[in-house]
């Protein structure tokens, strides 16, 4: 969707070539029991930029959605999708391979989401793609497509804590209990937020049908 081409003096990746040799280096210094993109975060400790290319290319399509799904704006999402991985650039060197390497990366996306509703007052909205509910719709293209906005309207009601559960689990990226990493909290109230906020949409869509 687009190329990652930051200014920073420390951060200029255009073109990636192979890294194979520098995983196999890792590998062999830390064991076979981390996953490929903790291998890559250790890698981009000592400074292997290629090994930075090569976590943009896996995640930014993944980071872009969840904020182009949240804000509904291409241009914020990309803005962000760039931050998250310079962040993630400079803390490489205290990364410890703990958790899983998605939650870790979520963890910072979530907080630049919070900083950006909050500095400009603005609200979280969310953008639903066909496929997201699909097999929860039973109506033709035309009912399905006025669903989509009385969802995206509705989302705008919800607390951020709802809209980000809820909009982590949908995209299928996040677990309940990576989402509950991710958010700090117990792996129950993820379960509880994201009920309510089904049971918020449902609700919606009753009321908009009695209309």
């Amino acid at each position: 969707r687009f190329s990652i081409c930051y200014m920073d003096k420390s951060l200029h990746f255009t073109q990636f070539g192979s890294f194979q040799l520098a995983m196999k280096d890792v590998s062999k210094a830390t064991g076979s029991s981390l996953s490929s993109d903790q291998i890559l975060m250790l890698d981009i400790a000592t400074g292997n930029q290629v090994a930075m290319g090569k976590l943009i290319d896996e995640w930014k399509d993944s980071v872009f959605r969840f904020f182009d799904r949240s804000l509904h704006n291409k241009a914020d999402a990309e803005d962000l999708t760039q931050r998250v991985f310079i962040k993630l650039y400079h803390s490489a060197p205290k990364y410890q391979p703990k958790a899983k390497f998605s939650t870790y990366l979520f963890t910072i996306a979530r907080n630049l989401l919070i900083d950006e509703i909050n500095k400009n007052n603005r609200k979280q909205t969310v953008s639903f793609e066909e496929e997201w509910i699909k097999n929860e719709v039973k109506e033709s293209r035309e009912e399905v497509s006025e669903i989509y906005e009385i969802i995206e309207f509705a989302m705008r009601g919800m607390p951020e804590f709802q809209c980000t559960a809820l909009l982590l689990r949908v995209q299928k990226e996040l677990s309940y209990s990576e989402i509950a990493d991710v958010m700090k909290v117990s792996e129950s109230r993820i379960k509880t937020w994201i009920h309510r906020a089904r049971l918020f949409l449902k609700k919606s869509l009753e009321e908009s049908e009695l209309k």
